[in-house]
């Protein structure tokens, strides 16, 4: 982007410009970036910068807008730029203390609601575990009014989060935010209906091979479990003996070509009715397993 003061940049023209920068390097929906961060830099909706296409920028927008592209440009992620992302219809805060919520949870979301839908009371109890920044726990509690959800979190600046969104929702009063790691410390509870997680599950070999923006970006320990990928789904499968009710139910979100691995460990913790959900591309991304 050209520096010279006189350079005069109106909106139609910087997305425009943006988008082909941005595209040039590489980057996969350039346009809808630009569109993003200049929304964000003018306090816009989207649709708003079509409406005002010929608005001439200001100094100190430009120069805001310019810190943003900056950002992106060294592969700096629009959710954390814009410091905000949708999930479920909903807004969340993110920062980098917690992983970016993604359409792929949302099959997990959407798998726990249309089992719920089965169920005569929505009196449940969730245990949502890893929560970062509540996306899961919050939109359950927001959608299945009569739920009660305790999430838990071995980070404190994530929790942080999860608990300033969970303020903005609408919901505090019914989500309970624990910090403990789970992997490294007793946890007990009072028993819950159903457990509920999208834990790290990308294998410390898969490391290397992940975008910039959440190699470089996005927190480590929530994406990764430094082993075999599967260590968390062993932790939960022991956990949910301990903390499920008779009937209880586990629903987690697993990686690609994960889901068989996964029920051979609820199977082998005698766990029954197991089964697997697939997203809208075909992959299995939700496995659900019931504590006998």
């Amino acid at each position: 982007m050209k520096t010279d003061e006189e350079q005069i940049w109106n909106i139609l023209k910087l997305i425009e410009w943006s988008a082909n920068y941005l595209s040039e390097k590489g980057f996969a929906d350039a346009r809808l970036n630009a569109e993003l961060m200049l929304a964000h830099t003018l306090n816009l909706r989207r649709i708003d910068l079509y409406l005002k296409f010929d608005k001439i920028l200001s100094p100190d927008e430009l120069a805001r807008y310019k810190s943003f592209f900056n950002r992106r440009l060294k592969h700096e992620p629009v959710q954390y730029i814009l410091s905000y992302t949708e999930f479920m219809g909903i807004r969340f805060e993110v920062n980098r203390a917690v992983l970016i919520p993604r359409p792929d949870t949302e099959v997990l979301v959407e798998s726990v609601l249309n089992y719920c839908k089965t169920l005569s009371s929505k009196n449940i109890s969730i245990c949502d575990i890893g929560t970062g920044s509540g996306c899961i726990a919050i939109s359950l509690a927001k959608m299945i009014p009569d739920s009660v959800v305790t999430a838990i979190d071995k980070s404190a600046e994530a929790l942080e989060v999860a608990e300033r969104n969970a303020l903005s929702a609408g919901v505090s009063e019914r989500v309970k935010f624990v910090h403990t790691d789970l992997l490294n410390e007793k946890y007990e509870a009072e028993n819950f209906d159903m457990i509920v997680s999208n834990p790290p599950y990308i294998s410390k070999n898969e490391v290397e091979t992940l975008q910039p923006e959440v190699r470089l970006f996005e927190p480590e320990y929530a994406y990764t479990d430094f082993g075999d990928g599967l260590s968390f789904y062993k932790m939960i499968s022991k956990l949910g003996h301990a903390i499920l009710k008779n009937a209880g139910l586990i629903f987690v979100e697993v990686g690609y070509n994960q889901a068989e691995a996964v029920k051979i460990i609820f199977g082998n913790d005698k766990y029954s009715i197991i089964e697997s959900y697939k997203d809208y591309n075909g992959i299995e991304r939700v496995v659900k397993a019931e504590r006998r």
